[in-house]
């Protein structure tokens, strides 16, 4: 299929994809002059892509032109949306013009919605590759499991809580971890063709524990460790993890803790209640909560949260992440 759409903030799985697009379908010996990789945030390099795709390929195999940060379904353009509907019809069938972007396509776009009329006409396919944010434990555990089921591995409650802990929501970091623990696993067991189970023990003996995750920064926070909190937080800004993301997603695991120490200090025992006023799915989660804020004062929590929305204002003005973290969370230890 010529037209190629990749969206998601899971980058190593879409260059992962990619990778192994061009591995089957491009000849070795005319590589060097079938792929050609572009960028949408120069428009000469837009026009360039699709000059390119109508190119046929060098010799065997395919051709293939990847378009990344690809402006034409997040970005209301004209002249882009009638360039590519005057020109897909002509695309070479053995050329594939893949289009990359963070963001899910427009819907609002005309573009977009041409787009979706190749898609149900069989002209072209969207991939969505997409990462569970950083504070959604219940998004990151179904991302492992299905990310190990498809290694032939299965994993209980236990072992996913140490593994995201250990990773994160790292996808790249996740593929090598688990195809060590399918090389250790395959090693032990006596039928190569069998099911292999990760247990936790095996986690502790295979999986790299130095991956700061915002669970582990929650935990500290939670046990007035603050010291060893920012410096879990340091670690993770240096991995190139984003001071607003990572502050949001603290704001928002600090907050359902709060309310359900409200909740329980307030007499409320309805489950379902509290998963609303929480805006939480899983009443699952309200047991764990409340055996960590069992013996936090509701005061401490009110207060962290309350830091927390002063760092996110002192962030959106610019200030050091690391400096803003440290001078508004040290007081509370």
């Amino acid at each position: 299929m010529p037209i190629q759409i990749l969206w998601g903030n899971d980058l190593n799985a879409q260059n992962t994809f990619i990778q192994e697009l061009i591995e089957k379908e491009v000849s070795k010996e005319w590589k060097e002059l079938n792929i050609t990789n572009l960028n949408g945030d120069d428009d000469e390099q837009v026009n360039k892509a699709f000059d390119e795709i109508l190119t046929p390929p060098f010799g065997d195999g395919y051709r293939i032109v990847t378009l990344k940060n690809n402006p034409i379904f997040n970005t209301k353009n004209e002249y882009l949306q009638t360039k590519f509907e005057n020109i897909h019809g002509n695309i070479p069938t053995n050329t594939y013009f893949i289009l990359q972007n963070t963001k899910k396509p427009d819907s609002r776009l005309k573009s977009t919605k041409f787009l979706q009329k190749l898609i149900k006409n069989n002209l072209a396919k969207e991939k969505s590759f997409s990462l569970p944010e950083i504070w959604d434990y219940e998004g990151q555990k179904r991302f492992l499991e299905n990310s190990a089921n498809a290694m032939n591995i299965k994993i209980d409650k236990n072992t996913a809580e140490l593994i995201i802990d250990s990773v994160g929501n790292d996808s790249f970091k996740l593929k090598n971890e688990l195809v060590k623990a399918k090389t250790y696993l395959s090693a032990l067991a006596s039928d190569s063709n069998s099911q292999l189970f990760l247990k936790s023990t095996d986690v502790k003996k295979i999986f790299s524990d130095h991956q700061s995750n915002i669970f582990k920064i929650i935990d500290l926070l939670l046990q007035k460790n603050i010291n060893e909190s920012l410096i879990e937080i340091n670690y993770s800004l240096q991995k190139g993890e984003p001071a607003l993301r990572l502050n949001t997603g603290l704001i928002s695991q600090i907050r359902i803790h709060t309310i359900i120490k409200l909740a329980v200090n307030s007499g409320n025992e309805n489950p379902e209640k509290i998963c609303n006023l929480a805006g939480i799915s899983n009443p699952k989660r309200i047991f764990f909560i409340r055996k960590k804020v069992k013996n936090i004062t509701q005061e401490y929590l009110i207060n962290l949260l309350s830091n927390l929305l002063d760092i996110e204002s002192l962030l959106k003005q610019g200030n050091n992440p690391i400096n803003v973290f440290t001078e508004n969370l040290i007081n509370l230890s």
